[in-house]
This record gives structure tokens, C-alpha cells and sequence, in this order.
């Protein structure tokens, strides 16, 4: 029983021990990798007179339901009205959908994509996209110059879509 007693005092004081020295490492090997959303990863940069992607994900979302399913349906701002059919640029990470180097349709990201499960910044953190010429695929971010247009058919969860794309150097 002494043993058994000696042992847990042991454990026990090792714990702190380990912790500290897990928090030290990720101090020194992660340093600033956390947003506002606890995430590790920064929205793409926005270069002057682009589009922040904070008034893409900042929509409030209802839901509606149409049978079984529901959609989600953006509250739209005045802001996002007022962009509605203008000529926009934004920085974004590409998510290709199709299997080519260069893309004429691909989803726009806020934030570098990482899980086919969650997507950062919401519905309101991605856009469609169809480029009037292909866009070569990269993992940085790109800039986009297109016509925005807010969508009225949420079925396939899509809120935004920019035609008429092509990429700005």
C-alpha cells in the first residue's frame, strides 16, 4: 500500500512537469499561430482597394427548411447589396474541383484549406468562382478580379459567386 502511495505522489508530481515542458515546445515551435477564432491559420492578406473577407464572413446565418432538409440563408447587409453585381477583387486560397493544373471553376477560401469537414470562417469564408480564362493552381494566395454576385439559391450551400474571373498579378 506504501508503494501504491509513493507512486501516485510521483505521478502526480510529474504532470506539472510534462506540461510545462509541452507548453514550453509549443511556445518555441508555434509562435502567434492562433486567430481570433482559436484557429492556426490567418485569413489571406488584403491588398489595397480588394475585398476583406470580413464582410463575406461576418453574414449572419438563419436556417430555413424546405421539406426534410434546411438551408442556410445569409441575412444580407447592406454592404454586401452594395457590392452585388460590381467588379471586385480578392485574395484567396484556391480549391480546385477539377483534376488540372489550370482551373476555369474552383472554390475561393478565406483561409488556407486543411479539413474537407470544417470549413473556416463558415459559409460566409468561401466563393465560387468560374474564370473566363483558367487560373493556374497554387497553395498561395491569389488575387482574383471578378463580377460578385450574391446567389438566391442556397441549396447547395453557396452564398457568393465571382464570374467573369480572372487572376490579377
Amino acid at each position: 500500500m506504501r508503494m501504491f502511495v509513493i507512486l501516485l505522489v510521483l505521478v502526480f508530481s510529474m504532470a506539472p512537469t510534462a506540461h510545462a515542458i509541452k507548453e514550453r515546445f509549443l511556445e518555441n515551435e508555434l509562435p502567434d499561430l492562433v486567430d481570433e477564432w482559436g484557429q492556426i491559420w490567418q485569413t489571406a492578406p488584403t491588398p489595397p482597394g480588394a475585398l476583406q473577407w470580413s464582410t463575406l464572413i461576418n453574414v449572419e446565418i438563419k436556417k430555413k427548411s424546405v421539406g426534410d432538409p434546411y438551408y442556410d440563408i445569409p441575412i444580407i447587409t447592406p454592404e454586401l447589396r452594395e457590392i452585388d453585381g460590381q467588379i471586385v477583387k480578392i485574395n484567396g486560397y484556391m480549391v480546385p474541383l477539377e483534376a488540372t493544373e489550370l482551373q476555369g471553376h474552383f472554390i475561393l477560401m478565406a483561409y488556407p484549406h486543411a479539413c474537407p469537414f470544417h470549413v473556416p470562417g463558415g459559409l460566409g469564408g468561401f466563393i465560387e468562382v468560374r474564370a473566363d480564362f483558367p487560373v493556374k493552381f497554387d497553395y498561395e494566395p491569389i488575387l482574383i478580379e471578378g463580377h460578385f454576385q450574391l446567389l438566391t439559391d442556397y441549396s447547395e450551400g453557396l452564398f457568393y459567386r465571382i464570374s467573369d474571373a480572372h487572376a490579377v498579378k
